[in-house]
């Protein structure tokens, strides 16, 4: 199961993939009836933006406390793991979740503080239960198979199973739903380092410090554009949007802001799964 969840941290946190080579697919249909639904569901123009949004993310990555977290590269000692984190999402929140939408959301959250529990030496096994049953809940199948390629192969191929799920995403007139997962697992990664901002800043240098910034802007690019498809995105705009300032260029400058805006970040977090 873990390799599952390292599969699903990469899907909420590096947070990615969505249509791959869909707009390049679009342009070979040659006749009216070989307009598929994702042709009816979304304009061709916003297809292609968001096809750039998601090779945005893909350069980006996992946020580099988080991949050395994953990579074990991050450790604690032995004291340190006898003080059990208390800021983790409660795992019971998810019996009060209804839409998709706060499923999907769910999804990234708990992927993200399955890994934190992992450090710390906690039991796994009802996270794995959780994030089990949401995949199946969002009818995430992509995602699904990409965890079992994970754990037979042993290798994420983000290129091929992330680009799936978008596919599977638009196909079901759901885009929606994986800017959703994007958003949440930014939120609970920042929601993270700002909790121990002197420990996760020295897995950052200027480059990925300056990246947090263009992440964000990802994020609010995509949402945005699917608004008028999907009205219900004004939740989580809403949740993003307090973080659009952030606008470091280097450590010393991202350190300076997660300072600042803490309480705002935890805020944000907090309303995720509402």
């Amino acid at each position: 199961m873990r390799k599952i969840a390292i599969a699903l941290l990469f899907a909420s946190a590096l947070i990615v993939g969505a249509c791959g080579n869909t707009a390049s697919k679009k342009k070979d249909a040659g006749t009216k009836s070989d307009i598929s639904m994702q042709e009816q569901y979304l304009t061709q123009d916003l297809i292609i933006k968001i096809d750039s949004l998601i090779a945005g993310f893909q350069q980006l990555g996992v946020m580099p406390n988080m991949k050395a977290i994953d990579e074990g590269t991050l450790v604690l000692t032995d004291r340190e793991k006898r003080v059990k984190p208390t800021y983790l999402m409660p795992l019971a929140r998810v019996n009060e979740l209804i839409t998709l939408n706060q499923k999907s959301r769910a999804l990234a959250v708990y992927a993200v503080d399955r890994e934190i529990a992992q450090l710390y030496e906690m039991p796994l096994e009802e996270y794995d239960k959780v994030i089990a049953q949401l995949m199946i809940d969002t009818d995430n199948v992509a995602l699904m198979e990409g965890a079992e390629v994970k754990v037979e192969v042993n290798a994420l191929d983000v290129d091929s199973w992330i680009v799936t799920m978008g596919e599977e995403q638009l196909g079901k007139e759901q885009m929606h739903l994986f800017f959703e997962t994007i958003a949440a697992g930014v939120m609970e990664s920042l929601y993270i380092t700002s909790l121990d901002i002197p420990r996760y800043m020295t897995y950052f240098n200027d480059q990925t410090a300056s990246e947090v910034s263009y992440r964000l802007l990802l994020v609010v690019e995509g949402i945005e554009s699917l608004m008028p498809y999907h009205p219900e995105l004004e939740s989580i705009r809403g949740i993003i949007e307090p973080l659009n300032v952030i606008n470091a260029i280097n450590v010393k400058q991202l350190e300076e802001q997660l300072n600042t805006l803490a309480a705002v970040i935890a805020d944000g977090r907090n309303k995720l799964l509402d």
